[in-house]
């Protein structure tokens, strides 16, 4: 019985020989298979295949980080890119194998690739950090393969600790193009000289990159006196009724309220009554107002004197628990815009809406505001720090809080303008019930309008 089961044993153990013997996928494969190309942050590895058996590629490599990394592609592509790198590497080794149905390998060839920079690393060649109101401006123009983001820090006074540190900004997606981020620090920060931080990092957090920038000069900024300003409505699209004693359809709505310096919603809270629709001394525009493929429709507003403008600031008036008015539907945060262009007049002579029209040449985009209309309701403008939206009923509750505003700013530049193209794309979506178009006579609304700038 024993000489029985140690002849088993032994029967197994050469059928598991023979097996063993034959591990490797008996394929060829050769150097001339295979090229590698440098692309941004890797190589890009092409291969031809003749045998019907290869099932897949196989290459193994480390990358920037230590990183053993394994990449794996089908019989049916015939790239594979090789990432995972940030600084320019030359002479990468990789090991190449091919893989049949039955996950068996070839036997292994060893190969090198070079890569190029990444967005990441190569950001920091095309970025200029540069003066701006109040601030400091970050503007990059990105071509090629991006990926991951950038971080952005100043350093000033830290609010909690009092002490000077390094304070986050923004974290931005790398993209292609021409871009422009504008930074307008609060009072309590503001600095003759800034010093910047700037820091790139991949879609798993780790840094690629660091630099700082010192001695950046901030410029000084300060509202432009709107007394005179006017807003052309070119497609009399603003809804212009004067105060009425209706007590559910009270009027108050027109142009001329975009430059009384009420920033908040105060006169119209005097008249604030539970149970009745507030006059709102605002601005509405509708139907209609939002351009659209086959609706071009614009607002042209003059600030009568040229100046260098910085920014462009909407304000939205702070509700009370009554309805607006009939005009909005009952629905005011649906009229509030989430996608402004703003443009400036290049053209010759001054823009008027009939005799000067102008053609779009005629126009220079010179800032934008966009934001997903479904956008979280805490991510929103007209939210204030706590990511709630403000609501008073009596004078004192609006005293006790901050304004809202949409801030469009404009690059720094020693180029005055007069006559600036406001373009309403898009007003925020519901998100309590997003599926009704709360919104269906594409109305918007803005409550005071105010320029910054050098006059």
């Amino acid at each position: 019985m024993r000489n029985t089961i140690l002849l088993i044993l032994l029967m197994f153990g050469l059928f598991g020989c023979s097996d063993d013997d034959n591990v490797n996928f008996d394929v060829e494969i050769n150097e001339n298979m295979f090229s590698f190309t440098p692309t941004e942050g890797g190589a890009v590895m092409r291969y031809s295949l003749s045998d019907r058996r290869v099932n897949r590629v196989k290459a193994e490599y480390t990358d920037e980080y230590g990183t053993r990394v394994y990449k794996v592609a089908d019989y049916a592509v015939d790239t594979l890119v090789l990432d995972g790198f940030n600084q320019v590497h030359e002479n990468v080794p990789v090991k190449v194998s091919f893989l049949d149905k039955n996950e068996q390998e070839s036997k292994v060839m060893n190969f090198t690739f070079d890569t190029r920079p990444s967005a990441l690393y190569s950001f920091f060649d095309k970025v200029e950090v540069s003066s701006y109101w109040n601030g400091f401006q970050v503007i990059c123009d990105l071509e090629g393969r991006t990926e991951g983001s950038a971080s952005v820090y100043f350093v000033g006074i830290n609010p909690t600790t009092k002490l000077r540190d390094t304070i986050f900004l923004e974290n931005f997606r790398l993209t292609n193009g021409h871009s422009v981020k504008a930074y307008s620090l609060d009072d309590s920060q503001q600095q003759e000289d800034y010093t910047i931080v700037i820091t790139t990092e991949d879609d798993r957090q780790r840094i690629a990159r660091k630099q700082i920038w010192t001695g950046v000069k901030g410029a000084t900024r300060a509202l432009i006196p709107y007394y005179y300003f006017e807003l052309f409505d070119p497609f009399n699209k603003s809804k212009e009724m004067p105060r009425s004693t209706d007590s559910w359809n009270p009027g108050a709505l027109g142009k001329g309220y975009l430059f009384d310096g009420d920033v908040k919603g105060t006169q119209a809270l005097e008249y604030y009554r539970r149970g009745y629709a507030t006059p709102p001394f605002t601005f509405l525009a509708g139907p209609n107002a939002l351009n659209r493929p086959g609706n071009d429709v614009y607002f042209v507003l003059d600030i009568k004197e040229p100046a260098i403008v910085g920014e462009m600031r909407l304000y939205m008036r702070i509700q009370d628990e009554g309805a607006i008015n009939h005009d909005f539907d009952n629905g005011y945060y649906t009229k509030l815009p989430c996608n402004v262009q703003v443009y400036a007049w290049v053209g010759d002579g001054d823009y008027h809406p009939t005799t000067n029209p102008g053609t779009k040449a005629d126009w220079e985009l010179i800032g934008n505001f966009e934001q997903d209309p479904g956008i979280e309701e805490t991510e929103r403008w007209y939210v204030n720090k706590e990511k709630v939206k403000d609501q008073c009923n009596t004078l004192t509750e609006l005293a006790a809080v901050e304004a809202h505003y949409l801030s469009i700013p404009f690059p720094f530049e020693e180029r005055e303008y007069r006559f600036l193209k406001i373009q309403f794309n898009e007003t925020y979506v519901d998100t309590l019930t997003p599926d009704y178009d709360h919104n269906n006579n594409n109305n918007v609304t803005f409550h005071e309008l105010e320029i910054y700038g050098v006059k």
